[in-house]
């Protein structure tokens, strides 16, 4: 693209946030998403399912074709193993149906009074969750075995899961849910009760796992990982051959509201000499002072398998987090994802990367941030650049699989 096909793309990802906005302040959203939801065509269509592979049912933290994140990594490879992968849709509907989503997991779309979105609403009564719980029943309950197992992503679906009186709970834990900032005081109860009464803590950080221990002795540690393939052999896509006439310095992931955009906003005017890309969905008014800056570039959402195309033109890769009490138990994919790669990573001092910041620039203040970019432009070091794909490779989704399929056959 030129120059100006970018800027124009800029400018729609900006408007579309701001639309969203608008949306949210006139109370117009979930009317909305209502409208959505009721117009979402229905397919329906014959799945084969094998009776006799173990069946996993997975109450998500995110829509299966939404974004490509560690759920999807998981238990698509799951799916490959010969399991039953049984993964709720959190859209309830006057409809009851089965989709094969990937080979060997199977989206649930089950059947409310109330058609709504569960993890959009972060909201479940008694009589949605009776209701919930008995579609389930109608569609898979013949797959269902107590010696299988039911994995729970997000504590809003706790008074689902206490139905499945015969089933073992294993509690995924990516984060800690009290840490975000509009976390609801029900659900931070219902999260501790989980943790305690699970049958398994999966964590995926320190803070996490030292937080499960407290409450439960049966705790595993399951770090996230990265597609190595997918990253570690990346070409660049000709979006941003454009801008060639100076370094990148890039990002990818959710701009939400623990991104540090103050440090973004001080190497942003340190160094203009140089471009910043941010591609993700904007999710918070704090980037705006971004805005006015013509080195910055907000390119919104790409689809996951498409990101090594825009990773391969950047010359830094950054994970500019303000560490709030959620990104201090955080485990970054992105990090993974960027050393695959073989290039200089700029992050935030978060403590899951202490073990790394011989590969990789901790800063702790904006200076520190714009001098670690400086560092990375300049890193020719061609055997720490090895070390971080080897890194990475050990740190694949298939080592962690490999893991986690261990597990579920000890349980």
């Amino acid at each position: 693209m030129d120059k100006l096909a970018l800027r124009r793309r800029h400018i729609s990802t900006i408007l579309r946030y701001s639309f969203v906005s608008v949306l949210g302040f006139f109370h117009l959203k979930n009317l909305f998403r209502k409208f959505v939801i009721k117009s979402k065509p229905v397919f329906k269509e014959d799945v084969s399912i094998f009776k006799n592979n173990r069946s996993l049912l997975v109450f998500p933290n995110i829509p299966w074709d939404y974004r490509w994140q560690r759920a999807q990594q998981i238990f698509s490879r799951l799916g490959e193993k010969s399991y039953n992968v049984f993964y709720l849709s959190s859209i309830t509907s006057t409809n009851e149906y089965i989709l094969e989503v990937s080979k060997g997991v199977y989206e649930i779309h089950v059947k409310a009074s109330i058609e709504t979105d569960v993890l959009r609403d972060l909201s479940l009564n008694d009589e949605i969750a009776k209701e919930i719980f008995e579609s389930i029943k109608r569609l898979i309950g013949r797959y269902l075995d107590s010696k299988d197992l039911t994995f729970v992503l997000h504590p809003v679906w706790s008074k689902v899961v206490q139905k499945f009186k015969d089933r073992k709970v294993v509690y995924d834990m990516m984060d800690l849910y009290s840490g975000f900032s509009e976390a609801k005081p029900e659900l931070v109860i219902a999260e501790e009760l989980l943790v305690k009464e699970s049958k398994l803590v999966l964590t995926t950080a320190d803070n996490l796992y030292k937080y499960a221990k407290r409450f439960n002795s049966n705790v595993e540690m399951v770090r996230n990982g990265c597609d190595f393939e997918r990253f570690s052999d990346i070409k660049k896509n000709g979006v941003l051959d454009s801008l060639d006439d100076r370094p990148i310095v890039g990002y990818f992931g959710a701009l939400n509201d623990w991104l540090d955009v103050d440090a973004l906003e001080y190497a942003v005017k340190e160094n203009r000499d140089k471009y910043f890309v941010l591609i993700g969905s904007i999710n918070t008014g704090k980037v705006k002072k971004l805005y006015r800056y013509s080195n910055v570039f907000f390119f919104g959402e790409v689809n996951h398998s498409e990101l090594g195309g825009y990773l391969a033109y950047f010359d830094v890769c950054t994970i500019p987090f303000i560490l709030n009490d959620l990104i201090k138990s955080t485990n970054p994919v992105k990090f993974y994802e960027y050393i695959a790669s073989g290039k200089p990573v700029v992050s935030a001092r978060l403590p899951e990367l202490e073990i790394y910041k011989d590969i990789c620039c901790l800063y702790d203040s904006s200076e520190d941030f714009s001098k670690c970019i400086y560092k990375g432009l300049h890193d020719e070091d061609k055997e720490i650049a090895k070390k971080r794909i080897e890194i990475a490779k050990e740190n694949s989704w298939e080592k962690r699989i490999e893991k986690l399929h261990n597990i579920i056959q000890s349980l």
